[in-house]
């Protein structure tokens, strides 16, 4: 009895085993099945066209600068997009991609019309600079040969009409290009006008024949730089503000050494122009260094040049009160200094704030207009003063760019609720709080349950990050 009792109790115990292991697989093969299906194809595109998403990585595509706030929501976001898309099984992960332009095209609505790097396209004042420039380089061709008769109308109007069907003449060179490239050409343009015929007539010297010999210098520096800022820009993507600084400086320091070289009362045209062209060089070399050691943006710089501006009238204005009282050439030291302390002030005041291209515009184009009020008011007064026709529209351009850099740089702290930002600290303290994460951590099954934890899978509900 004993005996059979035992080969029941082991035929019990293996039918046991038998039914637990069919259990346990069915019960894996369920949790598979329930797994798969919340990871579909579907549910991954909408998290990834997720507004929030799709507006940072709109600014990331146009290369606009991104906060640390964007960034790490960015960084974590796309962690989370990855962790989805390996629990996707192969079949969702082929339907994503047999789907998802009819998703985009039907499905997508509004978001369909803001795609995540906007097509480049030509603006009218893209046209006007081409012609411009092309004009310029005929007419420079004109001094140099001089011809007669309608060649001399002819040349400007042939090379301006080239300058604009270059993407008629080699569509390649324009592919995939963006704004940046065409600011960085036109700056490179623009600057080569100062450089090469600065360096013309440090070469040829005054005269006559010699101005048509640095026209035409102009005119090949010109093109030189603009093809230079063209291709380095294309090849390189630099944020906006690193071109905008080129561009600052670019300007104020060939004026830098203008100044110095009327300080020290230089006569020779050779000198004069060398001073330009020295002082263009170390600009550029200095613009570089500054952009590579904080990344400034457009409106940062827009705001810097314009804070530059409104000193340098400011200086003059105190120049032309020095000059009625006792002349010297070292006056014109006094605007120079106004502007590098313009464009100190104004950088160590930009950082942290990070301002928008609407922003710096908008400080830029008030600034223009009170400065235009503050003529007309010295106008009605009917002043004889150079200084008041001078520093009467300075100052007034200076108090309104302070007046709204002041409001926009509250705005724009105030959104951040990071601290040590905007401080020389050797630390930066970040809190994010993400409470709809809450709902998309209770969507998604605990994988390892057998251990009692849930993988993670999704932000957490706040992140605390001190970087140093």
């Amino acid at each position: 009895m004993r005996t059979v009792s035992k080969i029941h109790a082991m035929k019990f115990s293996n039918v046991s085993l038998i039914l637990s292991g069919f259990l346990l697989v069915m019960l894996s093969f369920v949790h598979n099945a329930s797994a798969q299906g919340l990871y579909t194809a579907r549910g991954y595109w909408e998290e990834s066209t997720k507004e929030t998403y799709r507006k940072i990585k709109t600014k990331e595509a146009n290369r606009e600068l991104l906060t640390n706030d964007e960034k790490s929501y960015l960084a974590d976001f796309e962690n989370y997009l990855k962790n989805y898309w390996e629990r996707m099984s192969d079949e969702e992960k082929e339907l994503y991609e047999n789907m998802l332009d009819t998703w985009n095209r039907e499905l997508l609505g509004p978001i369909a019309s803001e795609p995540l790097q906007k097509d480049f396209d030509w603006r009218g004042r893209d046209r006007a600079i081409n012609v411009f420039y092309g004009v310029y380089y005929g007419a420079s061709l004109v001094a140099l040969f001089e011809p007669d008769g309608a060649a001399a109308v002819g040349i400007p109007l042939i090379t301006g009409g080239l300058w604009v069907l270059g993407p008629f003449v080699n569509p390649k060179k324009y592919q995939n290009i963006d704004r940046t490239v065409i600011r960085a050409s036109n700056t490179g343009k623009f600057l080569g006008l100062i450089y090469g015929g600065a360096l013309g007539y440090t070469f040829y010297g005054g005269g006559d024949n010699n101005d048509r010999g640095a026209f035409l210098f102009s005119s090949l520096g010109s093109i030189a730089l603009g093809e230079l800022g063209f291709q380095m820009q294309k090849r390189k993507m630099l944020p906006e503000g690193h071109i905008e600084m080129f561009r600052h400086y670019g300007i104020v320091g060939p004026w830098l050494g203008l100044s110095l070289a009327g300080a020290l009362g230089a006569d020779d045209t050779r000198v004069v122009a060398g001073s330009v062209l020295a002082g263009g060089v170390g600009g550029l070399l200095f613009a570089n260094r500054q952009a590579k050691k904080y990344n400034y943006t457009r409106g940062d710089v827009e705001n810097i040049s314009t804070l530059s501006l409104a000193t340098t009238g400011l200086g003059f204005a105190v120049a032309a009160e020095t000059i009625a009282d006792d002349f010297s050439n070292a006056i014109i030291l006094i605007p120079a200094a106004g502007t590098v302390l313009g464009t100190l002030a104004g950088q160590k005041s930009v950082k942290g704030v990070y301002l928008t291209n609407r922003q710096g515009s908008t400080i830029a184009f008030s600034a223009l207009g009170a400065g235009l009020v503050g003529i007309g008011f010295a106008a009605l007064i009917q002043s004889d003063a150079p200084a008041v026709w001078i520093g009467l529209p300075s100052a007034m351009a200076l108090a309104t760019q302070q007046i709204i850099f002041s409001r926009f740089k509250k705005e724009n702290l105030s959104r951040n609720l990071s601290l040590g930002k905007d401080r020389d600290l050797p630390y930066r303290l970040s809190f994010d709080l993400t409470p709809g994460n809450y709902l998309v951590n209770k969507r998604i099954p605990a994988t390892g349950y057998l251990h009692g934890t849930t993988p993670h899978v999704s932000n957490p509900l706040a992140t605390v990050r001190l970087s140093f």
